[in-house]
């Protein structure tokens, strides 16, 4: 299916073609609220219900990761080790269509009266690439075998994927919600990416077994997504200048948003390349994508930090003439200049003065916004015209 852009969902948080009656927004919102705690119900009853008189609910085995290679190749799941992954993945799908992480669907079934996480705040959850990594799996599992509860697994998570899209296009870190900052448009390790990257799969027929409505559904759902997008690429006044995003963003003022006590809120290296990487995916981008994009990549060319690599161990940049670039995690809201959070909850505009604890136990500085960078000037000769 071809993916056309519209010009009405294509464009920036102040253009007015947002502007609608405050009590049509407050009763999407009310909507939004009531299908989660629904959802959230029906999860919990559906457990209660497995539960023997007087049971604790156990927990499923715990994995760093899924205990499972996303990356098996479609005829894997010809052979009995993978069709029996694939059960295994079927068998920790929620009542309300997700999966959570950390869980290992490698071993073992889940037991009736287990629970489908190994964190309650997670069941299930888009962080840690769960639900989208299990959805592109049991898509290759239907593929090589053609068993129909692969293709109905595959849709049920589709649908809770349009459910999670809040009101202005954007989603949280897990659905049903759970409170806190997982409420918060999140970008954080590719939470919201991950959903648009496979919402693009479907509008393109990767999936051909799905029928048009299923990716007519996905055009419009990831249509939202990319506006989302627009909406929350963060800008300093005077003068409008658009940088990139932040880790996550509050879902009613789009500005970045606090997370964990040393993640403040902020500018973020990392999620706005991967933001990059994606919005360069798009067919056919239109000028306010590539603006987008182009105002992104200047942002992040001016902050590269050349010569210098982190310690760890020392919690601090040493010097380095063979380094690759490098970016600092968070840049300030308001002076655009690296910060740094510690557990006490204070900002700190050196890294120095943070605990060796945090210094070595969080990723401070990454090398990831080379890739996006490097793309961009291959990307910018066909989408970006240059002045004769």
């Amino acid at each position: 299916m071809k993916i056309i852009f519209s010009v009405v969902l294509l464009c920036t948080w102040i253009h007015p073609c947002f502007a609608q009656p405050e009590q049509d927004i407050n009763a999407q919102w009310q909507a939004y609220f009531e299908l989660s705690s629904a959802l959230k119900r029906k999860d919990q009853k559906a457990l209660a219900k497995e539960l023997e008189q007087n049971r604790k609910v156990s927990k499923p085995p715990k994995a760093e990761r899924f205990g499972f290679d996303p990356e098996l190749p479609e005829a894997a799941f010809k052979t009995e080790e993978g069709k029996a992954i694939a059960d295994i993945i079927l068998s920790f799908q929620t009542p309300s269509g997700g999966w959570s992480k950390r869980v290992d669907m490698g071993q073992r079934p889940r037991r009736r009266g287990e629970a489908w996480g190994v964190e309650k705040n997670y069941q299930p959850t888009f962080d840690n690439y769960a639900t989208t990594t299990q959805m592109r799996v049991l898509a290759k599992a239907f593929a090589a075998t053609g068993d129909e509860r692969y293709a109905t697994s595959f849709k049920r998570g589709l649908d809770l994927i349009i459910k999670a899209q809040m009101p202005q296009g954007c989603w949280p870190q897990s659905f049903p919600l759970d409170g806190g900052y997982h409420n918060h448009i999140t970008y954080n390790d590719k939470s919201m990416v991950n959903i648009l990257e496979l919402l693009l799969s479907v509008a393109q027929s990767a999936y051909p077994w799905l029928d048009q409505e299923n990716q007519q559904i996905a055009q419009a759902s990831l249509l939202k997504g990319v506006n989302c997008i627009l909406m929350t690429q963060y800008f300093f006044e005077p003068g409008k200048t658009f940088l990139g995003w932040g880790a996550q963003h509050d879902a009613f003022s789009l500005k970045p948003a606090q997370a964990r006590a040393y993640e403040m809120p902020a500018l973020s290296s990392q999620e706005s390349a991967e933001i990059m990487l994606f919005l360069m995916t798009l067919p056919s981008p239109p000028d306010v994508v590539v603006q987008a994009v182009s105002d992104a990549a200047a942002w992040l060319d001016a902050k590269r930090i050349v010569g210098k690599r982190y310690d760890r161990q020392l919690g601090k940049l040493v010097d380095d003439e063979q380094a690759k670039p490098l970016w600092s995690r968070f840049y300030s809201l308001s002076t655009g200049e690296p910060i740094f959070g510690d557990r006490d909850g204070q900002v700190y505009d050196q890294i120095e003065r943070i605990s060796l604890e945090r210094r070595q136990g969080y990723a401070w500085y990454s090398t990831g916004a080379s890739k996006a960078l490097t793309k961009f000037q291959q990307w910018k000769t066909a989408h970006i015209q240059t002045p004769e």
